[in-house]
């Protein structure tokens, strides 16, 4: 969280020279956080984007002059996400997709670990560390709840280097 991975995204579809109509940008319906029809960096950058439940729902908005497909927050779809992805690959659409490959506890995050390995390039970000500032790979969650999926933002979570993360998980677990 927190490491630019959605401002990273709308930057490439920014810079893309395919034509604005032969691109998909979707997001999971789950992310209800700020507008339904954008894709939101917590920084303020938008683009316009459909909000899907399920992966197949991306075929309907596949068109024959579809060239380029954008997904946030991959890590919310189902592992279905990766055949759809790989179908679109094998179909010649190039597939950018961000989201967090770890969980708050520290686990493979959906099917971030099967698609890191189907990507033919990888980009890789970090926040800063919400205690001290250093270089942070983790998501600490702020509060006590005990479902896997919650959406949220600084309101629920923070950036954490490996020292604060598991300062604050090892905290957590003596109560």
């Amino acid at each position: 969280m927190f490491a630019g991975k959605t401002t990273r995204l709308i930057g490439l579809y920014n810079e893309s020279t395919v034509d604005i109509n032969e691109r998909i940008v979707v997001k999971p319906l789950l992310d209800n956080r700020y507008q339904a029809n954008k894709i939101n960096s917590h920084g303020g950058l938008q683009i316009l984007g459909h909000r899907i439940s399920k992966a197949e729902e991306l075929y309907p908005l596949i068109q024959p002059s579809t060239k380029e497909c954008y997904i946030d927050e991959v890590q919310f779809f189902t592992p279905y996400i990766i055949e759809v992805i790989g179908e679109m690959m094998m179909n010649g659409i190039r597939v950018i997709a961000a989201g967090l490959d770890r969980d708050y506890l520290n686990r493979d995050f959906g099917s971030m670990k099967a698609l890191k390995n189907l990507a033919t390039e990888r980009i890789e970000v970090s926040a800063k560390c919400n205690v001290c500032q250093q270089e942070a790979h983790y998501t600490y969650r702020t509060n006590e709840s005990p479902d896997l999926v919650l959406v949220g933002h600084n309101d629920a979570y923070e950036a954490r280097c490996e020292t604060h993360w598991k300062e604050g998980m090892s905290a957590r677990n003596q109560v």
